[in-house]
């Protein structure tokens, strides 16, 4: 019976050990590298505890017993007229109009989680589709593409951000769009280098020779080895997407003001730094953590999907 022990556990020993060295294709060691990540795993966890906060949104409404876009000036604000405190009935103060900052900051966090991934992913689409076709394509199809990236990437995006909100309104679709076309020139960019780089390997020329087309290289032979250094770059792009319309929100060129957003909390808190502390730090310290925990995370994703990593 010893012996019958004694060989199950050099079986199991054995097989975790085949197990560990088991060739892992370049996902998998990926992944292994970001586990090994501490400040990853922490800045994931953050993002974590955002995704549940801006989910709990219309669950604390309902605890709090106060609506986000309502005001309650009967016990939101002092005798003075100014922003209650954080307290029993506000958890985290209220702002100039007796509303509740908890829940304003939980339905801005949705804002800022639809645009930044909303905006992120839309540009990831244009820019991989452009930098693809003008690597693979050349000629007359690179210059133009590049122009045309070399253009948007000219002109200051706040500007062009003010100029479309007054023509066309703002709202959340204006800021998705207007953060997607200047963000996608720069993947585009990018993508077209990984491109031109591997146009030139041995299995694109193979396919080349047995005569597929331009459709199917870029489909089956580009693209799947494009998916590392896009990940990469939209995991970087994601932050930038949530300042860019906070401080769209804050010019008044961004989310609707009826909107709950953290940027448009920060344009009416600049008045009450110095009385309501609260009304400010709430909706700036989500925005830094967000954007400090997104920036560590898109770091630990360049560096675990780069091949040319130590």
């Amino acid at each position: 019976m010893r012996d019958a022990g004694v060989l199950a556990v050099t079986a199991r020993m054995r097989a975790a050990s085949a197990r560990r060295a088991a060739p892992r294709g370049p996902w998998g060691m990926a992944l292994a590298r970001l586990r090994r990540d501490r400040p990853a795993t922490a800045a994931l966890a953050v993002l974590a505890l955002l995704v549940v906060f801006a989910a709990a949104a219309p669950l604390l409404e309902r605890w709090t017993g106060h609506a986000a876009g309502r005001g309650y000036p009967a016990t939101g604000l002092d005798p003075s007229g100014r922003p209650a405190p954080p307290s029993g009935e506000f958890w985290l103060g209220a702002d100039a109009l007796g509303r509740d900052v908890l829940v304003r900051a939980a339905y801005g966090a949705r804002v800022s989680l639809l645009v930044g991934v909303g905006a992120t992913a839309l540009a990831t689409l244009l820019g991989v589709a452009a930098g693809t076709a003008a690597g693979l394509l050349g000629g007359a199809a690179d210059t133009l593409l590049g122009r045309l990236a070399d253009i948007v990437l000219s002109f200051p995006y706040l500007l062009v951000a003010i100029v479309v909100a007054t023509t066309f309104g703002g709202g959340l679709l204006t800021t998705v769009c207007v953060i997607a076309v200047f963000s996608s020139a720069a993947m585009a960019r990018v993508v077209r280098g990984e491109v031109l780089a591997i146009r030139e390997q041995e299995y694109v020329q193979a396919a080349r020779a047995l005569g597929a087309g331009p459709l199917w290289i870029m489909a089956v032979e580009v693209t799947p080895n494009l998916a590392a250094p896009v990940t990469a770059l939209a995991s970087l792009q994601v932050p930038q997407a949530i300042v860019l319309e906070s401080t769209l929100t804050f010019l008044g060129a961004g989310a609707d003001p009826s909107t709950p957003s953290w940027g448009g909390m920060l344009a009416e808190a600049q008045d009450y730094y110095q009385t309501a502390w609260w009304f400010l730090l709430v909706p700036a310290g989500l925005l830094l953590a967000t954007t400090i925990a997104f920036n560590v995370l898109g770091d630990a994703v360049h560096a675990a999907v780069n091949p040319r990593r130590a």
